[in-house]
């Protein structure tokens, strides 16, 4: 048996393991937090999203919560911010977050 007859079948073994980490690392990253709303307004280390705004990930629906999360908008252009400490919430009106920053 020669080396070169196994290179189709570990070019198939390397693109298939390969395919399953590039699914497998979005999903990992995926676990925060997230609320996705029209727009968003920030200054400073505060966000409000505003309008529309939907949770994913587990993210609280209504109410003071305490942890990490994102707000991601809809707007052009795009936005993401990551909120550290914590926040309040009233969807689908508004979320306001402390503590952010924009993730680049």
């Amino acid at each position: 048996m020669r080396f070169s007859s196994h290179l189709p079948t570990l070019a198939l073994a390397t693109a298939a393991i390969a395919g399953a980490l590039a699914v497998a690392t979005p999903a990992q990253a995926d676990d925060i937090p997230t609320y996705t709303c029209d727009k968003a307004l920030h200054g400073g280390a505060i966000v409000l999203g505003e309008d529309n705004c939907t949770a994913s990930n587990g993210a609280t629906e209504r109410g003071a919560f305490l942890g990490e999360f994102m707000v991601i908008t809809r707007e052009e252009p795009q936005w993401t911010f990551r909120c550290h400490i914590g926040g309040v919430v009233q969807l689908p009106e508004a979320v306001r977050g402390d503590n952010c920053e924009p993730v680049m």
